[in-house]
């Protein structure tokens, strides 16, 4: 399983670098940036260098340092997003990425997303139509195998981003062993 990650990594990786200009890549990544799992990882990241923080307290770690440990952040998620589009390749086309895109900087999707007790009536009705149509099919039958992949992808990817902090403490330094 270990290999397999690191294959897919690698991979995802290679196209990254190959496709920097893709349409596929390019619309992907604006698309995690608009519906919310671009702030995911941020906050993910934010959560680990919170207990990062709790747990080398007694360290006494210059504030300068920790700013230049956290300075990784946009780069972590840029890369996380990167590794992400190959799970939405399996999934969907450009047009559908596209038409993911409209509906997710719709006023629908915004209200959604913020928060859904305030949807009016012709804002859940544009909901529902969405998730109708051909797209939002796709959306909903490809949850469960969508979610198990990104699962794994985070995972490595988060534990690949802790080991790394913790690498650059231990240089500084501060370990907790």
């Amino acid at each position: 399983m270990k290999n397999l990650c690191i294959a897919i990594l690698f991979l995802c990786s290679l196209q990254h670098t190959v496709a920097q200009t893709d349409p596929y890549v390019e619309n992907v990544k604006h698309y995690l940036a608009i519906n919310g799992t671009q702030q995911q990882y941020e906050g993910a990241v934010d959560g680990m260098f919170t207990m990062l923080r709790k747990q080398f307290e007694a360290y006494k770690i210059p504030e300068a340092v920790w700013k230049e440990l956290e300075s990784v952040k946009s780069t972590q998620v840029d890369e996380v997003k990167a590794i992400l589009v190959s799970a939405y390749k399996a999934y969907f086309s450009l047009n559908d990425i596209k038409n993911m895109i409209v509906f997710y900087e719709s006023a629908a999707a915004k209200q959604m997303l913020a928060d859904t007790t305030k949807l009016t009536n012709v804002q859940r009705q544009q909901i529902g139509n969405f998730y109708d149509s051909e797209t939002g099919q796709k959306i909903i039958a490809s949850k469960d195998g969508l979610a198990k992949i990104e699962g794994e992808i985070s995972m490595q990817w988060s534990g690949e981003l802790y080991k790394s902090v913790l690498n650059k403490l231990a240089e500084k330094g501060y370990s907790l062993n």
